[in-house]
Order: structure tokens, then sequence, then C-alpha cells
């Protein structure tokens, strides 16, 4: 993949940080390897980054007390 499907846009090679929930757990990941799109920003993974981010999730949640912890503000809206 080379341009991205939203706007077209070239992809580049780029570590980034995201977020994703599990259940009710937010799971910050960090270093996580992806192409974005240097039009609009929007982020691919490819399936086996896929499968590694949802497997080192399950990891984390087995083993939460050798993890950082960090507090997140929550807001009812």
């Amino acid at each position: 993949m080379n341009k991205c499907y939203q706007c077209g846009g070239k992809l580049k090679r780029e570590n980034v940080d995201i977020a994703r929930y599990w259940g009710k757990e937010l799971i910050a990941l960090n270093d996580v390897p992806s192409l974005i799109c240097t039009k609009c920003g929007e982020r691919y993974f490819d399936a086996k980054v896929s499968h590694q981010i949802d497997q080192r999730i399950q990891e984390v949640l087995k083993r939460k007390s050798s993890v950082t912890r960090i507090d997140v503000p929550v807001v009812q809206f």
C-alpha cells in the first residue's frame, strides 16, 4: 500500500503511540510500527502488527503488576 484509502495521500512509515480499549481497560502502546498518511493523518497497521497489538494487550492484562500505570481523568459528558 502506498496511497491513503481515505484521501489518496502518500504514506510514510513511522512508529506511533496508540491507546486501545480492551473491555473497560484502556491500554497505551508506544512505538507501534505504522503507515501514516502525510495528507490527512490516517494510520494503517499491517495484519502482523495488528495481531501483535492484540497479543501484547492480552499479555499486559494477564500480568498487570509488571507494567507502568498512569492515572487518567475520566469526565462524563
